[in-house]
């Protein structure tokens, strides 16, 4: 057990499940790997790195995996299984793969060649970041080409199929993008009720959120 983990209110055994897939540093805070760079938790910080890599955690054999999860950050796969634990008869078949501060083309074909026609489910923030990434790894495990922009009046523009479509930023998602443009990405998105993020609710039931 990692006395963090411990304080946020993880449950052993969702602890025991993550702990070949994170290290501490030599004060005790948290390391999650991606690549050469990582995810650096402390009480103090939270620092997600801008990369190409991506973190991973469970079942690293591909063909094996039934369900992927994908996070802006390890802390919120952490969070999302400690709240969905008793959900799953089994976890030995899921594989959480977190991608950083951003989302850069390279990680989008490396999902798109690694996860296209798996179940996918999407846990990024409940913020307009998360939900334009709910988008692009959407249209990457499709294959669907689409490019995201701020318009200088603050909408979102979506180029799609040679078309644009503009939503506003407080109203834009996944589903809204799908029903306005007529399509069906078919990968599933997860988000909590009152909080940004998964990691966020957990720090509030732990009573650490500020």
């Amino acid at each position: 057990m990692h006395a963090y983990l411990t304080r946020l209110g993880l449950r052993p055994e969702v602890q025991t499940y993550f702990r070949p897939f994170y290290e501490s540093d030599e004060l005790g805070n948290l390391l999650f790997p991606f690549g050469d760079e990582g995810e650096h938790f402390g009480f103090a910080f939270h620092r997600l790195p801008l990369t190409d890599n991506c973190w991973l955690a469970g079942n690293l054999h591909f063909p094996q995996v039934s369900l992927v999860i994908l996070s802006a950050s390890a802390l919120d796969a952490v969070s999302w299984l400690n709240k969905k634990y008793h959900s799953f008869l089994a976890t030995q078949n899921l594989l959480f793969v977190a991608l950083g501060a951003g989302i850069s083309h390279a990680q989008l074909r490396w999902i798109r060649e690694n996860f296209s026609g798996k179940k996918c489910l999407l846990i990024f923030g409940n913020d307009v970041l998360g939900r334009i990434a709910d988008l692009k790894v959407a249209a990457a495990l499709r294959g669907w080409p689409l490019s995201i922009y701020l318009a200088a009046d603050g909408q979102l523009l979506v180029n799609f199929r040679s078309e644009n479509f503009f939503f506003s930023q407080e109203t834009f998602s996944l589903a809204a993008f799908e029903r306005t443009a007529g399509v069906r990405l078919g990968v599933s998105t997860n988000k909590p009720l009152k909080h940004n993020s998964f990691f966020e609710e957990l720090k509030a039931e732990a009573g650490l959120l500020i």
